[in-house]
């Protein structure tokens, strides 16, 4: 009997070793993996987020907060029906706008608007902010959603879309809070402590900033389309939560 002939071939079996280690990881990898237009899910304690084709953990910045009930009205150009510049179907709200829109009450001074109002006013304590948005592309020069009252200016803040680099969602006209912003949903959270006067936003449940409120007055939440710098904007929002009283910048 030839012995040697049934000895295995540690060659080979190194050579198959490292091509099934391969294969493993990229299995797993690939499971890790979501599409950069997955909303997160609001209900989860730690969430999986895309960025840069690297998937990476974040934690639920409605983690420790109570969800509350809310009422709301719809403002749109006073001189319109307001189905000429708002629907809702399924679940989703759709703003829209025009350069030449009348804003939202006769004799008013501000900009063309198409805009979901919270009836949650406030003066103190810890407010939140949640929902997901589509900004459809070309939509420029337009608040998406504000923290309105201030005591030196009229809002405490406003996340503001931008035609450069696809879609540029920043504070106002300041610090850049995302690129490539178009024609995705987009998780947001804002997180205003009013004792403290600092506001604290979340898109696709990453911080992007923690920022001054300007000031103590009366706020409330506000999300859709306003003022306008290009030929039309427009927004979709749905999942649009109000929370109370949690942990703020987690």
């Amino acid at each position: 009997m030839n012995i040697s002939s049934s000895k295995p071939n540690v060659s080979a079996l190194l050579q198959k070793g490292v091509i099934g280690a391969f294969i493993f990881a990229a299995l797993l990898l690939g499971g890790c993996r979501k599409t950069a237009n997955q909303p997160a899910e609001s209900n989860l304690t730690a969430l999986e987020i895309q960025t840069d084709d690297i998937s990476i953990a974040a934690a639920n910045p409605t983690a420790g907060w109570t969800q509350t009930s809310y009422t709301y009205g719809i403002q749109t150009p006073w001189n319109l029906s307001q189905s000429s510049r708002y629907s809702y179907s399924g679940g989703e709200h759709r703003f829209w706008i025009y350069p030449n829109d009348a804003c939202q009450y006769e004799g008013c001074s501000t900009g063309p608007r198409s805009e979901l109002r919270m009836n949650n006013n406030y003066t103190s304590g810890r407010h939140q902010f949640e929902g997901d948005v589509y900004i459809v592309s070309g939509s420029a020069g337009t608040d998406i959603m504000q923290v309105f009252g201030g005591s030196t200016n009229a809002t405490a803040i406003m996340l503001k879309i931008h035609s450069a680099s696809s879609g540029t969602i920043k504070r106002y006209d300041n610090e850049t809070l995302m690129t490539s912003a178009y024609n995705k949903w987009i998780h947001v959270n804002v997180q205003h402590d009013a004792d403290n006067g600092r506001i604290y936003v979340y898109l696709n449940n990453v911080l992007k900033g923690n920022y001054a409120d300007r000031g103590n007055a009366t706020h409330y939440f506000k999300c859709g389309v306003y003022n306008i710098s290009g030929s039309r904007s427009e927004t979709r929002w749905k999942n649009v939560k109000y929370w109370k009283n949690g942990p703020v910048g987690q």
